[in-house]
């Protein structure tokens, strides 16, 4: 079962016993609410012309979509499949506002880029075990800001080679060894000389900035829930009174 089903029956099992009442209905002006007292559950709908607000006990979320179908907001989402990945780039704050940090897609991420240096055959010895006791078990990956941080400056059994412009190389050393290697072994002479580090061993989680650990929020994928049912418990209503 996925997080989106899940959240999907939480709603259907909050909304069950839940009464529809219209506050307003103007033509494509509109403010309808629906509440199931027994789970505190209160949903609410909004429309102006290329506009709809959905709120309640879940937060409140403001949709607008300018096009020739939009006009009625209902048209947009009526009979459709729930789908708040689409959905969250026609908020007016943008999908950022619905995002947050999933730690479990950091650690997901983690673990393919190692699987991969392993099946690869360029990962070093002890990789592995290295990063799950320096990284996966690390109180750092509950936050974002910390586990970039962390995946950004982690390196295992990397080697470094000091290269000069005149031909001559350090041996395979450490960072810091071959960042002084012109100074202690290497007597540079102006600009005849000049000097890079390459890595040349090792792992690093070098691709990490690509990386996609956000996932949107609980209380936003619960109310596209709502208003896809809400529009339909409508469209019911208005059926009944013209039938």
């Amino acid at each position: 079962m996925t997080e989106y089903t899940r959240i999907a029956q939480h709603f259907a099992n909050d909304i069950a016993e839940a009464t529809m009442t219209v506050r307003r209905e103007d033509g494509l002006f509109r403010h309808i609410e629906f509440a199931a007292p027994k789970t505190m559950t209160r949903v609410v709908l909004i429309t102006w012309p290329y506009n709809l607000l959905i709120a309640g006990s879940h937060g409140s979320y403001h949709f607008e979509r300018f096009g020739n179908d939009t006009e009625d907001m209902f048209d947009w989402l009526r009979g459709l499949r729930v789908d708040p990945n689409s959905w969250a780039s026609k908020l007016v704050n943008g999908r950022d506002s619905v995002s947050e940090y999933d730690r479990n897609l950091m650690v997901a991420a983690i673990n393919e880029r190692v699987a991969d240096a392993v099946e690869n055959d360029w990962a070093p010895e002890g990789l592995q075990d290295a990063v799950r006791e320096n990284i996966l078990g690390s109180h750092l990956l509950d936050t974002k800001d910390t586990a970039f941080q962390l995946v950004s400056e982690y390196e295992f059994g990397a080697t470094y080679r000091a290269e000069c412009s005149c031909g001559l190389s350090s041996k395979d050393v450490s960072y810091s060894d071959a960042l002084m290697w012109d100074v202690w072994n290497h007597k540079v002479d102006g600009e005849k000389h000049k000097v890079r580090i390459r890595q040349t061993a090792g792992f690093d989680f070098d691709d990490f900035t690509e990386w996609n650990v956000d996932k949107l929020g609980y209380h936003f994928v619960y109310q596209c829930h709502a208003a896809v049912w809400g529009i339909a418990q409508y469209d019911a209503a208005r059926k009944a009174v013209a039938a």
